[in-house]
């Protein structure tokens, strides 16, 4: 294994326990910097503080955060699909990869769960390939970064194109948020016209 992927594989697994560590059991909380729920207290200041909450720790958190708002239930978890696929990339996983982590940090079998009924307003009707348009988040969305959160009700853009990957089935969309003017990755259960 060259020197580059063993970085890249210790990276993924200090991603993977940072994301699956109890809230209380992280570095961050003991020094006040988050609380219970992972929301930041303070700005660290310290070197010992800021060691233990950096950009990666943001990234980790945010996603983590985010995934803690998921409900049971298939329908809801596309709704989550753009997030689990910014942790699919990050760490470079497969779908079983990632149920597996979402079993063990949350008890949630994304196996188990009723399939996805979801309607296909925005895709054409002979392809995959979502149609170009302005579209409205129904939902807070993570941005490509990981740090920025897409408000619900602002707008993306989506040129046509096919799904850039799928998360347990459900396809995900790169798109460009308007407002903060970053990458957005959506899913047909994230835009409205």
């Amino acid at each position: 294994m060259g020197l580059l992927r063993a970085s890249d594989f210790l990276y993924s697994l200090r991603f993977l326990r940072l994301l699956t560590t109890p809230w209380e059991e992280t570095e961050a909380f003991k020094q006040g910097i988050v609380d219970k729920d992972g929301n930041k207290l303070k700005k660290p200041q310290s070197s010992s503080e800021k060691s233990v909450y950096n950009s990666f720790h943001k990234l980790v958190f945010n996603l983590k955060r985010l995934l803690g708002k998921m409900p049971l239930g298939k329908t809801k978890l596309a709704s989550y699909a753009a997030a689990l696929y910014l942790i699919k990339e990050h760490a470079k996983i497969d779908d079983k990869k990632l149920a597996k982590m979402i079993k063990e940090s949350m008890g949630i079998d994304v196996n188990q769960l009723p399939l996805l009924e979801s309607s296909e307003w925005f895709l054409h009707e002979d392809s995959r390939c979502i149609k170009a348009n302005t579209y409205t988040l129904t939902n807070d969305m993570p941005l490509r970064n990981g740090e920025l959160l897409a408000k619900k009700s602002t707008r993306v853009i989506v040129e046509e194109h096919e799904p850039i990957d799928n998360v347990f089935g459900i396809p995900v969309f790169k798109g460009y948020h308007v407002k903060t003017k970053q990458t957005i990755y959506i899913t047909q259960e994230d835009i409205t016209y």
